[in-house]
């Protein structure tokens, strides 16, 4: 039976629960987990399904947002 590949996520939280032991803000939602990100590009490193492209995008526009509402001045 094949392992999960959560390697990515456990690596994420041990850097979140860093982040809050040194009060670094972080962005809580939306998470993103991506799994076997090599196959998600062609040979030009372009993505080749237009749902992760979207998802991607989505999940940007809320970084962004967030960098703007958490900026200091």
């Amino acid at each position: 039976m094949p392992r999960p590949a959560i390697g990515g996520f456990g690596a994420n939280q041990h850097l979140r629960q860093t982040f809050v032991f040194l009060n670094i803000p972080a962005m809580q939602q939306p998470e993103a987990y991506l799994c076997f990100a090599d196959k998600l590009f062609d040979q030009r490193g372009k993505l080749t399904n237009p749902d992760t492209s979207k998802f991607l995008q989505n999940f940007m526009n809320s970084y962004a947002a967030w960098v703007v509402t958490n900026a200091k001045s």
